[in-house]
């Protein structure tokens, strides 16, 4: 079964709140068990230590009995809790009458009104004014000891109540804890037989000023108030995680939402891709990894886009040039198979017109070779294979060197040629052969394309780090649609494939490749019918070859 990503991460986030609720809450409880039971117990254990005193004042005879249940009753009111006081055999000599806890504490169990274990019956006496805990009933004397066990002075225990701690069934583990910690004080949770329920337990020693231990106070606090105070907080935090859960569901939902939506824009984005639709672009503006690769994807369909474009342009060249080559060798190939097959059949047998036509397949082969040079020239420049020594090369001597060589054919055409040369210009690094080719380009470009009184000018200077060379014809200019093109190779503004222009459409993409390998910047304006300009603008000081 198919699960969205959006699903993925609402479930992700879910879970990981409710563990991260589920972590704290249990943390947080046991947090407040402990504190409440680490409370309880020093309470209880001050309180005991305190029952110790009053205790051991009944002993040295400073209090009486009646003084002594009150303050133990008392203790049972305050704490919720049964205080009693065994001796070291066991016995158990006193134990507080247990009382209605106020309402709201959680000391407070409803219901439990047990009597005490040494419960006095309602015909019993208190002993006489003025007798301590230690006066006997029917003997009118003192002594140092509390009465026999399950005895109050002149009272007799009620039916079944225990006397000794060992008489009561399940006590077995209190007792043994008594037994073997005479003398030290210690805590514990136990269910309690007598009481029927769980307890926490703390004992603390009757201590004789002789350092010897004559019994302990026990006081058993109930643990059912607190459990159900516990289970309240268990519930509020059962509650307040379910809110939580609810609220994360609702913010993860809009957050993923938030995360899908962006994903799903880049989505269809892939998708056009894949069906060759590369102008689309992806509407994402997050600031985020999520945008940095929405952006990534509108860059690659730009990228592709212009791959495609450049694809259709090079196609367009590459059928362009098949034109061009085919013309540019068929051509002098069938005129020269024309010529030989008039030579052979006899047609041609006059000595004037034999030596014409051996002077037309004499050009046309010097074309064919010419084309065949540049076509491996353009190769070697494109693939870096050709040796290219750099040298210091003074580019003002190669432009007047051209300029004088270029006379002749200026005034056979009737074209202006004018130089304008800084003096002291600096050298530039460089292939001088190659430069001389790049500048012979261009000039036979600019006269090729001039007509008569027209002017051709070139000019070269120097600044900001940039030797300039500058050549500028008055011809027929390029169009606007021919000019992003010129230097591809075999590219003719001439569609027709006419011979009257001359050239084979290579002497542009050899001059900017040898361009490129000097590290130069080229730069053409033309405007049809008014001329063209081609600026070119060499680094000085600086070895660009590779």
């Amino acid at each position: 079964m198919r699960i969205s990503l959006q699903h993925k991460l609402l479930g992700s986030f879910i879970i990981v709140v409710a563990l991260v609720l589920a972590i704290v809450s249990t943390g947080v409880s046991l947090l407040i068990r402990d504190y409440f039971f680490a409370s309880k117990e020093r309470e209880l254990t001050e309180k005991a230590y305190e029952t110790a005193r009053v205790v051991n004042g009944y002993y040295d005879e400073e209090i009486n009995y009646g003084q002594l249940a009150g303050f133990i009753n008392s203790i049972d009111s305050i704490l919720g809790a049964r205080v009693w006081i065994v001796d070291n055999s066991l016995n158990l000599l006193a134990a507080s009458e247990e009382r209605q806890a106020p309402v709201g504490t959680f000391h407070h169990r409803a219901g439990m009104m047990k009597k005490s274990p040494l419960d006095r019956r309602p015909d019993c006496d208190m002993p006489p004014e003025g007798q301590g805990m230690g006066w006997r009933h029917g003997t009118g004397r003192r002594h140092g000891m509390l009465p026999p066990p399950g005895m109050l002075p002149g009272k007799e225990p009620g039916p079944g109540q225990p006397k000794n701690l060992v008489s009561i069934d399940g006590m077995e583990g209190v007792t043994q804890q008594l037994t073997e910690s005479a003398g030290t004080a210690w805590t514990k949770i136990v269910y309690h037989p007598y009481y029927e329920e769980n307890m926490l337990l703390v004992a603390v020693p009757l201590i004789r000023d002789d350092g010897q231990s004559r019994g302990t106070v026990l006081i058993n606090a109930p643990l059912a108030g607190f459990d159900s105070f516990l289970n309240r907080i268990y519930w509020y935090i059962a509650a307040s995680g379910t809110v939580g859960i609810l609220i994360t569901i609702f913010i993860a939902n809009y957050l993923s939402a938030g995360i899908i939506r962006p994903l799903k824009s880049m989505q269809a984005v892939a998708s056009a891709m894949a069906g060759g639709d590369y102008s689309v672009q992806a509407k994402v503006k997050t600031n985020d990894e999520v945008g940095d690769l929405s952006r990534s994807l509108n860059l690659l369909a730009e990228a592709l886009n212009d791959f495609v474009r450049k694809t259709e342009k090079t196609d367009k060249l590459r059928r362009d040039f098949v034109a061009n080559v085919s013309h540019e060798l068929r051509t002098p190939l069938t005129i020269m198979r024309g010529y030989n097959e008039a030579f052979l059949d006899g047609t041609i047998s006059e000595p004037e017109q034999a030596e014409k036509y051996h002077k037309i397949m004499r050009d046309e082969s010097v074309r064919l070779e010419k084309l065949i040079h540049e076509l491996l020239d353009l190769s070697q420049l494109e693939a870096r294979t050709a040796s290219l020594e750099t040298e210091p090369v003074s580019l003002a001597e190669i432009v007047d060197n051209l300029a004088a060589l270029f006379g002749q054919r200026s005034e056979e055409k009737r074209v202006t040629l004018l130089t304008d040369v800084e003096k002291d210009l600096p050298d530039i690094q460089g292939n001088g052969d190659r430069l001389t080719q790049m500048v012979l380009i261009l000039l036979d470009n600019a006269f090729k394309f001039t007509p008569a009184g027209g002017t051709v000018k070139v000019s070269l200077a120097a600044g900001n780090g940039w030797e300039t060379l500058t050549i500028a014809d008055t011809g027929v200019g390029i169009s606007a649609e021919d000019l992003p093109y010129i230097w591809e190779r075999f590219y003719k503004s001439d569609k027709a494939h006419t011979r009257t222009g001359g050239g084979t459409g290579l002497g542009l993409a050899i001059a900017r490749e040898i361009i490129n390998l000097h590290g130069a910047e080229p730069e053409v304006s033309s405007q049809a019918g008014q001329g063209t300009v081609f600026l070119i603008k060499f680094p000085l000081a600086k070895t660009a070859l590779s």
